[in-house]
């Protein structure tokens, strides 16, 4: 019996950590859209070598490609005056998976496809548009 409450107190601590680890993406808006950055699992820290910098904003390459069943597009931009600051020094970007639908035949049919779109997109202080406080 005592092995089982302490797998079960293990697995309170795990879930505990994800909900903190978490946490500070709940709330978060896009700064020039208002969208929520978060619905759930949409947010998580990116490898800083997917993200390129320029003098207009920043150029993020997704791991995984944004349309499934398609070829991957080579980066997203993201303008400066959507980028946000993270709390840490990482890179950190909020993705959806969303339906969108083309025709197949000229005002006949369509097909549905889904494409990945970022939402909200944080940088560590420092770099680029955003300032060390």
């Amino acid at each position: 019996m005592t092995q089982l409450k302490r797998y079960f107190a293990l697995a309170c601590l795990a879930l505990l950590g994800k909900a903190e680890a978490h946490e500070w993406y709940t709330g978060k808006t896009d700064p020039v859209l208002h969208y929520d950055c978060c619905g759930g699992k949409d947010c998580h820290p990116i490898d800083p070598s997917y993200v390129r910098m320029s003098k207009d904003g920043y150029f993020v390459r997704p791991a995984r490609p944004f349309y499934l069943n398609e070829p991957q597009e080579p980066e997203w931009f993201i303008p400066r005056e959507r980028v946000q600051t993270s709390p840490d020094d990482q890179y950190h970007i909020c993705e959806r998976l969303m339906t969108f639908y083309r025709s197949l035949t000229p005002h006949m049919s369509f097909e549905a496809y889904h494409r990945f779109r970022w939402t909200c997109f944080f940088a560590p202080p420092g770099t680029g548009s955003i300032e060390r406080r």
